[in-house]
């Protein structure tokens, strides 16, 4: 409980329990029950759909969705992304990308890629059918969290010194993996049936080539990656519902 609890005043704004002197091991730890807590964050998103859907139109309704994702992480993975792509878009050295990212100011190409990324978001939850579209709210944010596991494990931090994110891929085992691993799939099958484990299978892939480019690019990813992963692997779980 008291790792759940870690993971789930980490990655939402809900102040569950009260958890005192978090060390880097335990913080690493409680990444085995992050798909957990996505499977919260869509249990969340389903209730609102079906609180709100009698009310407005499916596009309001989508929007609002979506705007209570944002909420309920406090934007953690919003800022990481945009930070990412500042980064990539400005530097040209592993040095210069990586001060960008730690630059709190927030530049035209992260702007620009948020705004690209929600709109993606919205078209493409919009465009799901309504028949598929409570299994997709509950898979999104539990296999773009299950994501971040896999990355760790597989990775280094980038930087030196200490940062947001540095006790996941320097304490992460492979228990944590495992266990996210057998949640996450087990979900993937029971929400969505086969194209839960195509999903499933395709994100792991997508997931090994961004901690491949990054290991190469800046040694290893940060707390931003992390954030960028998570808003990438959303979309790419929304699109491939569409596909398949």
């Amino acid at each position: 409980m008291r790792r759940f609890l870690i993971a789930l005043r980490f990655l939402t704004i809900f102040p569950l329990g009260k958890v005192e002197k978090v060390t880097a091991e335990e913080m690493a730890s409680s990444m085995g029950y992050f798909p957990l807590v996505g499977l919260g964050l869509g249990i969340i998103l389903v209730l609102g759909n079906y609180i709100l859907s009698p009310l407005f139109p499916r596009s309001v309704v989508d929007v609002i969705l979506l705007a209570l994702l944002v909420v309920s992480t406090g934007a953690l993975h919003l800022d990481g992304f945009a930070d990412t792509l500042d980064g990539l878009a400005g530097g040209r050295t592993r040095e210069e990308i990586l001060a960008i990212m730690r630059d709190s100011r927030t530049g035209a190409v992260g702007v620009i890629g948020l705004i690209f990324l929600l709109l993606l978001k919205f078209f493409s939850l919009n465009s799901i059918s309504l028949t598929l579209k409570v299994p997709a709210l509950l898979l999104m944010p539990v296999i773009a969290r299950w994501s971040l596991v896999l990355m760790s494990l597989f990775s280094r931090y980038s930087r030196e010194g200490s940062g947001v994110g540095r006790c996941f891929p320097d304490f992460v085992g492979r228990e944590q993996l495992w266990g996210a691993t057998i949640f996450t799939l087990l979900a993937s099958v029971i929400f969505l049936g086969w194209r839960g484990i195509t999903i499933f299978i395709l994100v792991a892939l997508l997931t090994f080539l961004y901690t491949l480019y990054f290991n190469r690019k800046l040694r290893g990813v940060t707390g931003d990656i992390f954030g960028a992963t998570n808003e990438i692997n959303e979309v790419i779980l929304l699109l491939l519902v569409l596909v398949l």
